[in-house]
């Protein structure tokens, strides 16, 4: 269960820093792992400019809820970029992941980087346990 989830993972990992490499920054977006193991890649079109991150990442959330709960992905994973704080007081970019799978496999991924002329290195990786959001009624 991990291994499916951490290859969700890379797959949108590999989206983020295309995004950031090209534009500089992401809206948040999300993927899950159908039973089948194809990965399908999800967005929130927003019809609102005031529309925030987090209001994107809460309708993801609630539809990832919805496929849980139909028994039509087993792995979910959402993704934001944020700002962590550094060793010097200031903050750092970072992509973070929520991560989630039905076998109960639960994560917080964030890997800080930099972006230089187009070019996205990765920084630092720090992970931690996160907090069921998508299989919670399902268990």
């Amino acid at each position: 269960m991990k291994k499916q989830t951490e290859m969700l993972m890379n797959e949108l990992l590999g989206f983020a820093e295309k995004m950031l490499g090209e534009h500089g920054e992401f809206h948040p977006f999300g993927g899950y792992l159908k039973p089948s193991g194809a990965v399908v890649h999800v967005g929130v079109q927003s019809n609102r400019e005031s529309e925030t991150a987090q209001q994107k990442i809460d309708v993801m959330v609630e539809s990832f809820k919805q496929l849980a709960a139909q028994k039509k992905a087993i792995a979910f994973g959402v993704v934001a970029d944020v700002k962590l704080p550094q060793a010097d007081g200031g903050k750092g970019d970072a992509i973070k992941f929520l991560l989630e799978h039905q076998g109960g496999y639960c994560a917080e991924v964030f890997f800080r980087y930099e972006v230089d002329d187009g070019d996205v290195e990765i920084t630092d990786t720090i992970a931690q346990q996160g907090e069921p959001l998508f299989f919670t009624t399902t268990h």
